[in-house]
């Protein structure tokens, strides 16, 4: 799956963006609601931007993260209206699913309204730093930063593409979270390493944020496409017990299904697909950590893209034969050598 989460802008919001150009908005906040980027509040100017810089902090809630699109006095030199400043409130203790989907939102929001109208940007977790004696303090760190090395940079490019929420404290990172596990799950993985069953299915709780077990059996391989559901991702670990060229193989398969309304299935809303999605290496390692092989990884949509066949074609590709050289015949009366 892409890290960007598809969550569009609303008519209203790019509306109320494109007319704040002639009128007197200072900033507008926009949240997601609804699988959509919606205004939530919008403020006029009181006075010059950066004495205005309170209203930012005025309208950020500690626990819910938040964009601000925040006017400032001057105008664009290369577009029609006012330079913009982008800003992105993520606190410590807002939910994981929430920092995730703020974060991989925020390039669609930039890019809807257009990303060249931004000529600065701050992102957070800290209130403070959402106001005129942050915005100072900004402005200075920008002033004084050293160029940035190879591993900056690569940094701030994740940031930009939403795999890091940015600002700092703790939780920050969402480009593969861990949640706690289960202790039903943890039972399960311990289960199938010890070979009581060849299946297990994991999951997540996605509002208590934790691993959870979801089924184990033994089972034959043709039964694992019953497994997929049409409408709920999930996580599938398979013991295949088969020989393979005189050979007996128990291959560990990690399989991720998770639907998007292809071939049949039903799209699993935005925030759990990319929660699951954040989760698949931290599960995988539930299995790995015990210095278990993962022999075949898949990742699918549907039920009907898993069958034996595909597996089996996955483990043991089948072999390519090497096409002998077309040998040209020998002339008429032409001497042969002699080896």
């Amino acid at each position: 799956m892409s890290h960007s989460s598809g969550i569009p802008a609303s008519q209203e919001l790019i509306s109320t963006f494109g007319s704040a150009n002639t009128s007197d908005i200072r900033l507008i906040k926009v949240v997601i609601r609804n699988d959509e980027l919606v205004v939530d509040q919008k403020l006029n100017a009181q006075s010059d931007f950066e004495s205005d810089l309170e209203l930012a902090h005025s309208v950020l809630q500690k626990d819910t993260p938040c964009y601000i699109l925040y006017k400032r006095d001057d105008k664009s030199i290369e577009l029609t209206g006012y330079n913009w400043i982008f800003m992105f409130f993520v606190p410590d203790n807002a939910k994981v699913r929430e920092k995730m989907t703020y974060a991989a939102t925020r390039g669609n929001l930039k890019r809807e309204l257009g990303a060249s109208h931004f000529v600065d940007e701050i992102y957070s977790s800290n209130m403070n730093d959402f106001s005129r004696k942050g915005y100072q303090q900004h402005k200075l760190h920008q002033e004084s930063e050293a160029p940035l090395t190879i591993e900056e940079q690569q940094r701030n490019d994740e940031k930009e593409q939403g795999l890091f929420v940015g600002g700092g404290g703790s939780g920050m990172h969402v480009h593969g979270v861990s949640f706690p596990v289960d202790s039903e799950a943890t039972t399960a993985v311990s289960n199938f390493i010890n070979k009581k069953f060849n299946y297990i299915e994991l999951s997540v709780n996605v509002d208590d944020e934790k691993i959870i077990f979801s089924s184990s059996s033994n089972i034959d391989i043709e039964a694992i496409s019953s497994k997929i559901s049409s409408s709920e991702p999930s996580f599938h670990f398979f013991r295949y017990s088969h020989e393979h060229e005189g050979e007996n193989l128990y291959s560990i398969i990690y399989i991720y299904s998770c639907p998007d309304g292809s071939n049949g299935t039903k799209s699993a809303p935005v925030r759990k697909r990319m929660l699951f999605s954040s989760s698949k290496a931290n599960v995988e390692q539930l299995v790995t950590s015990h210095n278990v092989k993962i022999d075949l990884k898949l990742e699918v949509n549907s039920p009907s893209e898993i069958s034996e066949e595909s597996i089996i074609n996955e483990l043991h590709p089948p072999k390519v034969e090497e096409k002998k050289a077309f040998s040209k015949p020998s002339r008429p009366g032409a001497r042969k050598l002699i080896k």
